[in-house]
């Protein structure tokens, strides 16, 4: 895989400094910072909680078409 270095990902503030930081480093390069990661819990955890929404809502708009 190649990694490219010039393309933008924009920015983020760090919380603890205020120090800009590429939204794409996952540490403060001012005050050593660590951003937060998602767990795989997390992550499928989310995409639970979506799955079960579009389900609500496809039971609520279906039940107003009857």
């Amino acid at each position: 895989m190649r990694i490219v270095t010039d393309r933008n990902f924009g920015r983020r503030e760090c919380p603890s400094c205020g120090c800009e930081v590429p939204a794409n480093n996952n540490r403060c390069p001012v005050c050593g910072y660590e951003f937060p990661t998602a767990s795989p819990l997390q992550t499928r955890l989310r995409v639970w909680g979506a799955i079960l929404m579009l389900l609500l809502l496809l039971i609520l708009v279906l039940g107003l078409l009857q």
